[in-house]
């Protein structure tokens, strides 16, 4: 007997209006005939990116479509896994995997339906940016952050590195409380000797051997929001966050804050629509909708800074003001990708030593 998924919504409704200034139409009259009533879609993201998507694409999608989405935000994909493993009713019809390993795994398990291509343009998305199960969309940086108050003699920090020489950088580190997507056992293994080229497969022993010698230094967090705040106070005086995040906290409340690129990481979200969606038209239409919606996209990085390979969007468009915090050119160089393909194989054993070794006092 099938059961269903208790939703803990962190996103408002967003219900079509008059006067709301969205785009030219974006898709076809034939697809917007097909779908209706309500989207639920799985945010991985929280925080500022999803209020920069409610303002933006979403608000955009909801006004031309008269579709009411609706956001239910989980930090990790562990609840989707979850649910669909069990053969729960799910009640997302559109889902943002935070990065491709997450993806991967669950493509190659079967949890994914095929975007219909007279729905997905595929013609409007960069080559290796897409499959027949998903769309690359939100590069985004897992930068080295630190409080530049803490360092006012002039010797900050200067690279992910410098998280675990306590002695000469005192204060507590903000690290995610998960081991992907936020650096935590690549920054060790890094401070520990390993180079980029020979990071991955991860050594979990010696990644978390290192760990042990900053674990009572460490803060964690669980949203964007939360590390934020934890470094723009200065109860960080170091940490790992995503770049966006950081760009809005110096741009918009001008915190204190400074990020290092060089063995920083970086990593790609990812669109798709799950098996057993309750509303698999308006998932479809949504991502449909989000290719086509350039006017819409550009809004989007202008807030978060997180790009895409959609055609018509090159990095260097957005102007020098936003090069610093893009993944795209110098930076890119200087970051390493996080391995989707040994996260989709592995993750299951990752973060359950992870949470093992985070319990242990």
């Amino acid at each position: 007997m099938k059961i269903t998924v208790t939703m803990a919504c962190a996103a408002a409704f967003y219900l079509p209006a008059a006067g709301f200034g969205f785009t030219a139409d974006v898709l076809p009259a034939e697809v917007k005939a097909k779908v209706s009533g309500e989207l639920v879609w799985h945010d991985a993201s929280g925080g500022a990116t999803t209020r920069a998507r409610e303002e933006t694409v979403i608000k955009d999608f909801a006004a031309e479509t008269g579709v009411s989405v609706k956001g239910d935000y989980n930090s990790d994909m562990t609840k989707f896994f979850a649910a669909i493993d069990s053969g729960a009713s799910i009640p997302w019809s559109f889902i943002e995997f935070p990065t491709k390993g997450d993806f991967i795994k669950a493509r190659d398990a079967g949890y994914l339906q095929k975007l219909d291509p007279s729905v997905v343009d595929f013609s409007k998305i960069g080559e290796g940016s897409h499959d027949e199960y998903g769309v690359d969309v939100l590069r985004y940086g897992i930068v080295f952050t630190y409080n530049f108050d803490k360092f006012k003699d002039g010797d900050a920090p200067t690279s992910i590195t410098d998280l675990y020489d306590v002695k000469r950088f005192p204060g507590k580190r903000c690290l995610f409380k998960y081991p992907q997507f936020g650096g935590v056992l690549e920054s060790a293994l890094l401070a520990d000797g390993v180079s980029k080229e020979q990071l991955y497969p991860l050594n979990l022993d010696k990644a978390f051997a290192k760990l042990d010698t900053i674990k009572a230094e460490i803060l964690w967090w669980s949203n964007g929001d939360d590390a934020i705040r934890l470094l723009s106070s200065g109860e960080c005086s170091m940490g790992i966050a995503w770049s966006g995040r950081v760009y809005g906290a110096v741009t918009n409340d001008k915190a204190p804050l400074a990020i290092k690129w060089e063995n920083s990481l970086y990593s790609q979200a990812v669109y798709a629509v799950p098996m057993g969606a309750p509303n698999s038209d308006a998932g479809q239409a949504m991502i449909a909708h989000f290719v086509g919606n350039i006017d819409g996209q550009k809004a989007l990085v202008q807030q978060i800074t997180y790009t895409t390979d959609i055609a018509g969007l090159d990095p260097s468009s957005y102007g020098n003001d936003l090069a610093p915090w893009i993944v795209a050119g110098e930076n890119a160089n200087k970051a390493i990708e996080e391995n989707a393909a040994y996260y989709a194989q592995h993750i299951t054993e990752v973060v359950d030593r992870f949470n093992r070794w985070v319990a242990l006092n």
